[in-house]
């Protein structure tokens, strides 16, 4: 089901405050999809501690602080097309996300899929039917999997929460998690994943729960995860603080957050 406005502004808010704590001074933090939660997140931690955070976003600076869909979007009541600052080329950004050149692409980079599996690889290819053969396409990998190998740190979102979209392993891979990455001569791996229940990290390259949103339960959160996440409780996700709140009237003037398809099944709100 959908869930109420209320509380999905509550839950919306929640996520983003988890990610802009994240988020450090200085870094470079890029994304596309999702961009509404995103560009929050990173526009609530410029003005509570990280103000010389960089945003690559794709969007003309005229637009201010506006809460706005990815630039690819196609929502009819999107003007995003025509605030297209620059489009970057695949070969110009290996240029700048080669871990040996001076210049960095992005230091954070927030990526979702189709798929997310337990070691957190993500998939934007394409879902296979019991045949085998893919029976769900994607909008493809387009440039993730090599901004997301060679950026420093990756957090995973997810819209929902559902044994179709957290799976054992992924079918295909966009994006490498901890496993394929320790395969390829790469360290580490992705550092959290946040979704409409719960917000997620890694122990030894498998997911766990760092912590359930205040609409939730761990039980429900196993339940609508096709992989074990390990017993035991978890506390409840911070909610934003006084000083986040205030903030958050600031860059989310419009109150975009409330809008936003986040979804969980009836009995878990």
């Amino acid at each position: 089901m959908t869930p109420k406005r209320e509380t999905t502004r509550e839950v919306a808010q929640t996520l983003a405050c988890v990610l802009a704590r994240e988020l450090r001074d200085g870094e470079i933090v890029a994304f596309g999809l999702h961009a509404e939660l995103m560009l929050a997140a990173a526009l609530l931690a410029q003005r509570l501690h990280a103000p010389n955070l960089v945003i690559r976003h794709g969007l003309r600076i005229e637009r201010g602080a506006e809460i706005g869909p990815p630039a690819w979007t196609d929502r009819r009541d999107s003007r995003a097309h025509e605030t297209v600052e620059y489009w970057e080329a695949h070969d110009a950004i290996l240029d700048v996300a080669n871990p040996r050149s001076p210049q960095r692409f992005c230091d954070v980079f927030l990526i979702g899929g189709l798929q997310i599996d337990r070691e957190g690889s993500t998939n934007l290819i394409g879902i296979r039917g019991v045949d085998g053969r893919m029976k769900v396409r994607g909008p493809g990998s387009i440039g993730t999997t090599s901004i997301g190998t060679l950026a420093r740190h990756v957090v995973l979102f997810s819209s929902d929460h559902t044994p179709r979209r957290f799976v054992e392993t992924v079918d295909y891979v966009s994006v490498p998690g901890w496993r394929r990455r320790a395969a390829a001569g790469l360290p580490g791996g992705p550092a959290l994943c946040l979704t409409p229940l719960a917000v997620l990290d890694f122990q030894d390259g498998a997911m766990r729960l760092r912590s359930v949103h205040a609409h939730t339960t761990a039980d429900a959160v196993r339940r609508r995860t096709g992989f074990p996440l390990g017993a035991g409780d978890a506390p409840v996700t911070p909610a934003p603080t006084p000083a986040e709140r205030r903030a958050l009237e600031i860059v989310d003037p419009f109150d975009r957050l409330s809008g936003l398809d986040l979804r969980w099944e009836e009995g878990d709100a």
